[in-house]
């Protein structure tokens, strides 16, 4: 079975010769929530757009449950759902309209669901545009969520939330994969929310992914050290501090004249890691 979303050796950007991403290789594991950490402007918009073939690779390949996204079929398109940034679509529309239209598209659309979350969410049945920013936002999840994607695709959805909302927001994604270990793909610069539901983060830096790990080896594997005169040769260094470094299988280290071995937390690494 291919993958749903696979990067290989892709490189884009908006400029000739100045890439916003370089011979990237990223994979999402079906049935994975996956982080995907950066700082802002980073450039994780342009790698979910490229990824969902809104914008052409300059070189490597983009594929979508092993097709090409760039042109993927619409038996493909029709299992991935996408959350954007900022949802401005259907304006002239209320959410009740606008949940009719789309799931028209949709025969596996599943009412009941989008029901429970509008109501527990209190959206308003009035114009998508006078809606705050987070309301919209709400919308956006319920129009991608209704189809019961295969693959669900969210750049920076809670952004725009209160805590309260963005807390029960990230909940429900958890419960949706615990229920249908639907593949799910989230961007966020907020370390807390993806340990709260991820079961893997990918950190983007310097135009590539330079750390993707599952979160429990995260915990067990990765240990920040300090006091050791040279940190350890090879590709098991994953950043540098200002005492020591991140070590990735600590266990296989000899680590006796290390002063401090402490555990890590996932803001923390990244801080380092993109540093």
């Amino acid at each position: 079975m291919s993958e749903p979303l696979c990067l290989d050796k892709m490189t884009v950007g908006y400029h000739r010769n100045r890439p916003v991403l370089d011979q990237l290789n990223f994979v999402v594991e079906a049935g994975s929530v996956t982080g995907l950490l950066g700082r802002n402007g980073v450039g994780k918009t342009t790698l979910i757009h490229t990824a969902l073939g809104l914008r052409k690779a300059w070189h490597g390949e983009t594929r979508l449950f092993g097709h090409a996204a760039w042109n993927a079929p619409s038996t493909v398109r029709r299992r991935i759902g996408f959350v954007p940034q900022q949802f401005r679509d259907f304006e002239w529309l209320t959410p009740s309209q606008s949940i009719d239209l789309v799931r028209g598209f949709h025969p596996n659309w599943d009412a009941q669901l989008v029901a429970e979350l509008r109501e527990r969410w209190a959206v308003p049945d009035q114009r998508i545009g006078t809606l705050s920013p987070g309301m919209r936002q709400c919308v956006a999840v319920l129009l991608a969520i209704g189809p019961r994607p295969d693959l669900l695709i969210l750049d920076e959805p809670v952004a725009m939330l209160d805590p309260g909302a963005r807390r029960d927001f990230l909940r429900t994604i958890g419960e949706l994969n615990t229920q249908s270990r639907q593949t799910v793909l989230l961007s966020s610069h907020i370390c807390s929310d993806v340990e709260r539901i991820c079961s893997h983060v990918a950190i983007l830096h310097g135009k590539r992914i330079v750390l993707h790990i599952g979160i429990d080896e995260l915990k067990e594997e990765v240990r920040r050290v300090s006091g050791l005169a040279s940190p350890p040769p090879g590709r098991d260094v994953l950043a540098h501090t200002g005492t020591g470094c991140w070590l990735r299988n600590w266990r296989e280290h000899d680590l006796s004249l290390a002063t401090h071995v402490d555990e890590p937390t996932l803001e923390e690494l990244f801080l380092d890691i993109t540093a």
